[in-house]
């Protein structure tokens, strides 16, 4: 089963191995050097890795929906890297939890080696401090609501980025989500009807003015995304947007944050700021993110926001650690032999109630503990408290309260305001156990 299960990966680096391998034997010592293509097997490295988080959750409230407990694998990664030479590298790493293949990076990389590197394929796009932070490295388990909701993550496409010093620049233009196997019968359908795949031009700077010491430094970053629809929100849909997130669960589905269909979009703008400071065992991290829905014939734009603050401390005599190539933050070092033990507080919001589209609204606050065992192993629990407002229905999936009769209704219009519960309020107990290697 293990060789089945790195056959993929295999696959794909036997393919980067014939195309940027050759025999040295035909070109001399001096031309070599002066092509950074011109590559032996000697040249090539690999280095393989991978990711196992298992999650159990527990919830108590929902109102007017129940929440199922449950347990599961949230991510189970794993990756290639392979670098050619000094300047040309690559990664390969896919996802199966839920017994589903999905694939996350997939790209080729050159570095310039003065601090400005380019990558063309599948990765993260440049928005949002905690998009660049890697799923192992997350403080909290779930991210807050208004990044779930709003921050784009992997696409394919092509980005340049430049990181010397004090500054952080990222610039990409990006297209169709790799997703499952409905986006792509929907992208499939959509490009048999004529309807081009949307496209996203996505930019972020950060400003680092301690880049120099090693125990504290300073983090003030902004980004934009101008993006056109995309093929894979359904069939027969040109157009459209759509906006939802499960609220800090990643057991129970149900996505009480909805906007629905969004019809008549010509484009939307992201717009991000990023605010974060560390010294030693503290960090603090807070980001707003507003996205702009803009609509044709005249229709109103949708206006939504949203953001989230949270600070931590290592207790034990550990540091916190930050990476300036990504303008994020990894994990932090440990300061005793049996591991170090963090924890962290946060509150975030998010406002998804437009002018004619009405997701819902939510608050959410969570207490984390995190127990890093060592460098591979991690153990993190999670107390959550998220409350929502009588739009959060679901796109009309869920009841939301009470009419003047006494019955629970899915129609906020009809929510007797008189009644002492509006909204799906509840708690989530989290636990994770996880395992890099």
């Amino acid at each position: 089963m293990k060789k089945l299960t790195l056959l993929p990966l295999f696959c794909l680096l036997s393919a980067s191995v014939y195309t940027f391998a050759g025999e040295p034997a035909s070109v001399s010592e001096k031309n070599k050097e002066a092509s950074p293509f011109q590559l032996s097997q000697s040249d090539l490295k690999l280095s393989f890795g991978g990711r196992i988080q298992a999650d159990g959750a527990f919830y108590s409230g929902g109102d007017f929906q129940p929440l199922a407990n449950g347990v599961g694998f949230r991510r189970v990664r794993l990756n290639t890297n392979a670098t050619f030479g000094k300047n040309l590298s690559g990664k390969v790493e896919i996802d199966m939890a839920g017994g589903a293949f999905s694939l996350k990076d997939c790209y080729l990389k050159y570095d310039f080696l003065n601090g400005l590197n380019f990558r063309l394929g599948n990765f993260q796009e440049g928005f949002s401090m905690l998009t660049m932070t890697s799923s192992g490295d997350f403080l909290f388990i779930e991210h807050p609501n208004v990044v779930s909701a709003f921050s784009p993550e992997y696409h394919f496409g092509v980005q340049g980025a430049y990181q010397k010093n004090q500054f952080l620049g990222q610039a990409g233009v990006h297209f169709q989500k790799i997703g499952g196997s409905t986006e792509k019968d929907n992208v499939d359908a959509n490009l048999k009807n004529g309807q081009d795949e949307g496209i996203s031009y996505t930019f972020r700077t950060v400003w680092m003015p301690f880049s120099k010491a090693k125990d504290k430094g300073f983090h003030l970053g902004v980004a934009a995304s101008y993006r056109t629809p995309k093929t894979d929100i359904g069939t027969g849909k040109p157009n459209t947007v759509r906006y939802s997130t499960t609220s800090l669960s990643g057991i129970d589905k149900v996505k009480f944050m909805d906007t629905n269909f969004i019809t008549n979009v010509d484009h939307d703008w992201l717009f991000g700021g990023e605010l974060a400071a560390y010294s030693h065992a503290v960090r603090f991290q807070s980001e707003y993110i507003l996205n702009q829905t803009h609509r044709i014939g005249g229709l109103a734009t949708e206006k939504f926001n949203g953001y989230y603050a949270e600070a931590a401390c290592i207790l034990f005599g550990g540091e916190q650690k930050y990476v300036a190539s990504k303008g994020a933050f990894t994990q932090p070092s440990c300061g005793k032999e049996w591991g170090d033990v963090e924890v962290a507080a946060r509150y975030d919001r998010l406002d998804m109630n437009g002018t004619n589209f009405n997701g819902g609204q939510s608050n959410a606050y969570t207490l984390g503990v995190n127990y890093y065992a060592s460098k591979y192993l991690k153990f993190q629990l999670n107390y959550s408290y998220v409350n929502h407002d009588k739009y959060a229905n679901g796109a009309g999936s869920y009841g939301v309260g009470y009419d003047n009769l006494g019955a629970v209704t899915k129609d906020p219009s009809k929510v007797d305001k008189n009644m002492d519960k509006v909204g799906n309020d509840y708690s989530i107990v989290t636990l994770r156990a996880q395992l890099s290697f």
